[in-house]
């Protein structure tokens, strides 16, 4: 096992600095999966594969057309509602 240093703001180094063994150890927890988790790892492959489709011209509304559906359908599902 490795130790490892994270900055962090003043108020969250205070606020681990309280924490219980219990509560550093679900802590510990949390960060293992978020770095390990698999899907990190599909955002990460799906990241990827939105970008080589936008360098080969896929548009939004080129793929809304594709999946069809409507452009505003598109942005609330990719999170990009207006």
């Amino acid at each position: 096992m490795k130790t490892i240093s994270l900055r962090v703001s003043d108020k969250t180094a205070a606020a681990i600095k309280r924490m219980n063994e219990e509560e550093l150890k679900k802590l510990k927890e949390k960060v293992e999966l978020y770095v390990s988790s698999p899907v990190n790892e599909l955002f990460a492959v799906m990241d990827e594969a939105a970008e080589y489709a936008k360098q080969k011209g896929l548009t939004p509304e080129k793929l809304a057309e594709i999946l069809e559906i409507d452009m505003d359908e598109m942005n609330r599902t990719s999170g990009r509602e207006k």
